[in-house]
């Protein structure tokens, strides 16, 4: 159990490196189509608490003609689901373990 619940965490935080460099993306293409204020609350909200990673992915969508980015916002929804569902499966596995220890 510990090796699936140790490639479940990897899984996580290389999905979340891809996350990130998609969020660094999304900004790149608010600042050249002069969004560059919702860019920059993006910034200072996700830096002071982290909600504006979602701002940037719902304004990333709602732009995403303007910004020629459908492959892009495809690719981030899809590693976001990814993500998610492998951290959901690494929680169960830890609940699942401390139930046969504990």
């Amino acid at each position: 159990m510990a090796v699936v619940g140790t490639m479940l965490l990897a899984m996580c935080w290389i999905l979340s490196v891809v996350s990130f460099i998609c969020f660094v993306a999304v900004l790149l293409k608010m600042f050249q189509h002069e969004d560059a204020s919702l860019a920059m609350i993006s910034i200072v909200l996700t830096v002071c608490s982290g909600i504006g990673v979602f701002l940037a992915f719902i304004g990333g969508w709602m732009g995403v003609a303007k910004y020629d980015a459908l492959r892009l916002m495809g690719f981030w929804t899809a590693i976001s689901i990814a993500q998610f569902l492998f951290c959901f499966a690494y929680v169960l596995i830890l609940i699942q373990e401390q139930q046969v220890t504990g």
